[in-house]
């Protein structure tokens, strides 16, 4: 059986663990009152001083699930407690702060372990792949495959929102985050590096790294209400069974990128990941806009 490499007292460290092999089982709900049905009655109850409280068998399906032991119980409760469930606990705190420092945290990481494992590898590359890792649908994944999402408290008759792509992404980053503030950096790095073997999720070529940089920019516009942009054939350069297209991405008639690629597929693509860059995935896209057009508002 498996050691946790959760904190002892004494230890400066914890220890660094093989990957584990983790099965994969479907949990019924467990909020109170959610209708759970079987020969085990499982539930949630509000005590102690953060105002909830799990049932101690479910924290140790957390736990090992994790491959890791929380010193600090409390920590790994606020995790899994959505703002909704914490808005019916006086004064419960809610897992949002938890997402900020865990997304900060797996960033680090990440951008780490692929500069340590590809030495070779350009910036532009690195990037890619890490844009690829830390991506909401990845980080979702990890938590479906998983099933931590079945743990998360929402309000009674909630229960669906359990299934939001993107409170399954901040539900890794908060568990991430108490793990840090449980034990420390190493300890967070080892939890990140498991998920991410254990799951498939960790490139180990960077040509792995497929990701559909056009869908995800054509997301970020519609997420600003906004028609997506448009890609224009500006060249085609070589002979024809080698043959490299140069595309132009514009917003509004204004240039945004340019990008090029053995086929207009993969110039398209080009185009995006570039954008992608320079706007944090998205998330910066209408100050991006706003700098090409300052006739632009969102």
């Amino acid at each position: 059986m498996p050691q946790s490499y959760g904190r002892k007292a004494g230890d400066r460290h914890p220890g660094r663990l093989p990957v584990p092999s983790l099965p994969v089982t479907r949990l019924q709900p467990l909020l109170t009152g959610g209708g759970i049905s079987g020969t085990m009655q499982r539930q949630f109850s509000v005590t102690g001083e953060m105002g909830v409280k799990m049932d101690e068998e479910i924290i140790k399906e957390i736990e090992k699930k994790l491959d890791y032991h929380f010193q600090d119980r409390e920590l790994l409760i606020q995790a899994f407690t959505h703002r909704s469930f914490a808005n019916t606990q006086a004064g419960a705190p809610h897992n949002e702060r938890l997402e900020f420092l865990g997304d900060s945290v797996l960033g680090f990481v990440v951008a780490q372990d692929l500069y340590r494992r590809f030495p070779d590898e350009t910036e532009g590359t690195l990037s890619k792949i890490k844009a690829y890792m830390v991506h909401s649908n990845v980080l979702a994944a990890i938590t479906e495959k998983l099933a931590l999402h079945r743990f998360l408290l929402v309000e009674q008759g909630e229960q669906e929102i359990r299934h939001n792509r993107k409170l399954k992404e901040n539900l890794l980053e908060a568990v991430i985050g108490a793990v840090y503030l449980d034990s420390g950096l190493f300890a967070a790095e080892t939890l990140i590096i498991n998920l991410f073997d254990q799951t498939n999720y960790r490139v180990t070529d960077p040509s792995q790294a497929v990701f559909d940089y056009k869908t995800r920019l054509q997301e970020a516009f519609q997420g600003l209400g906004l028609l997506p942009p448009d890609y224009v054939l500006l060249e085609r350069r070589g002979p024809v069974h080698d043959a490299i297209f140069v595309v132009e991405l514009r917003f509004n008639g204004i240039s945004l990128a340019t990008g090029e690629g053995q086929s207009k597929k993969q110039a398209h693509q080009d185009c995006a990941a570039r954008v992608l860059e320079q706007t944090d995935n998205g998330k910066d896209l209408a100050r991006f806009l706003h700098e090409a057009d300052s006739d632009f508002s969102s």
